[in-house]
Formats: structure tokens, sequence, C-alpha cells
């Protein structure tokens, strides 16, 4: 289930607030503030002395840092669910309440069923590259709702990245694969997901970049959120995915 440098298999995703500062860094997710409580604005300066500010910043340009963080004012009809395990900073919320976030959900169950992923998982993934936004498109290239590279895409078959059904399969399937490489280690899965698995392999885990930590985290935080929602709909817990099958 867990070892000194991995995270949670797929299979069993409850899992303690040591074994995941393990993961990523002792006491990085106690101290972790809510995703949605305030709007984080990013700042890097280039060579020119350029300031550049965003609040999404790129995964390949510039060396960004927090510029900016505002309280963020709740939106009536929010619906918000605790967003972290027991023991794990559960001071926070995530909103889930968008009328966007249900849009895709058929594509989302589709491609849970098929490529034996927990559809909380899909969604945080979504919910964290794109914010439900079809159209999304990073300043390096990355595409749509689950924000895939070019070369990937087509490695995946994925002909039209803004199809919210292709990218949504697509993504999954590349989930899948990843699940497959690290036999379900959740943690090392989504690092993957946004850091490429050579960057696991050459540090034997988890990358020492503080924006694929914060991405992990995020990640995690909404499959909590996703997963105490569907649990309140279902009354039970949900069987996990199968750890290993052909993509």
């Amino acid at each position: 289930m867990w070892t000194m440098r991995h995270g949670p298999r797929l299979s069993v995703w409850l899992f303690s607030a040591a074994a995941l500062a393990l993961a990523l860094g002792s006491g990085v997710v106690a101290s972790a503030r809510p995703a949605t409580s305030r709007n984080n604005y990013y700042s890097y300066t280039d060579e020119s002395g350029t300031l550049h500010v965003t609040n999404v910043p790129s995964r390949s340009r510039g060396s960004w840092t927090l510029w900016k963080s505002v309280e963020r004012k709740p939106k009536a009809g929010d619906e918000r669910v605790s967003d972290a395990p027991a023991g794990v900073g559960r001071k926070g919320s995530v909103n889930l309440g968008a009328e966007r976030f249900h849009r895709y959900d058929t594509f989302i169950r589709g491609a849970a069923s098929r490529y034996q992923l927990p559809e909380s998982l899909i969604r945080a993934v979504v919910h964290t590259e794109s914010n439900y936004h079809s159209r999304a498109t990073s300043r390096a290239g990355a595409m749509g709702l689950m924000q895939l590279m070019p070369k990937t895409a087509r490695a995946l078959g994925v002909k039209d990245a803004f199809d919210p059904k292709q990218n949504i399969f697509g993504g999954s399937r590349y989930l899948r694969l990843l699940a497959n490489r690290y036999n379900g280690d959740m943690v090392l899965v989504l690092a993957a997901y946004n850091a490429g698995a050579g960057n696991v392999q050459k540090y034997g885990g988890v990358p020492p970049f503080a924006e694929t930590r914060a991405y992990v985290r995020s990640v995690l935080r909404r499959f909590y959120a996703y997963e105490r929602q569907a649990q309140l709909g279902a009354g039970s817990k949900r069987r996990g995915p199968a750890r290993n099958i052909a993509p």
C-alpha cells in the first residue's frame, strides 16, 4: 500500500497525513491553504525586465512565485465538501457547485469504466487542469479539459484535443498507462502526469518541483471532495479500480 517514497495505490486511496507528507515533503499538506478560499496570482520577471502576472502559471516558462493572494467571495449556490481525508488539512473546502462541472458526466463515467479508474480521479484532474473549460489552452500548448500536449494527444490517438469526449478519453487513457507503470500509486501517477515520467524516474519519486508538488496536492484535495460527494449520494463506499489493465 505505501512505501517510503511512493503514494497510495489507486485501489486503496484512503491514506494518512503522515504518508502523504512523506511523498510530498514533511508538513506541506497540513499547511496548505484552501484552493477556493482565496484567489492567487503569480509573477515572474523575464530577461528584459518585464513583469508577467497570471493566475495560471505556465509549466515551462519562467520561475513563477506567488505575487498576490486575495480573499475569494463565495457565490450563491456554491456546494462545498471537505477537501481532505481525516488528518490531512481538513480546514479547506472545494467548490463543486458550478453547472459546467456536470456537462461532461457521461464522458467521465464512460472513461472511468473503460480504463477502470475512479470517476473522482478523472474529475479532479479535469478540475485542476482546466476548471472544466473545454477550450482551455496553456502557454506551453496544452489543450482542452485535461490539458494534453500535442505530442501526447497524437500518441493517445486524440485527433481533436478540444473535443470534450476525445480529450477526456485520451487523458484517462494516459492516466491508466501511468497507473500501470506505477502499479496504481496515485501520487506518482499525478506527479508523472504533471512533470513527465522521465522526471519521476530521474528523482526516484515526486520531483522536487514546487509546481508539481502543488499540483499533486490540488488534485488529491479535489479527489477527496468528489469522493465524499459521491459517497453522500450513494450512501456507501465505492469499489476501487483495478490496478493494472490493458490500456
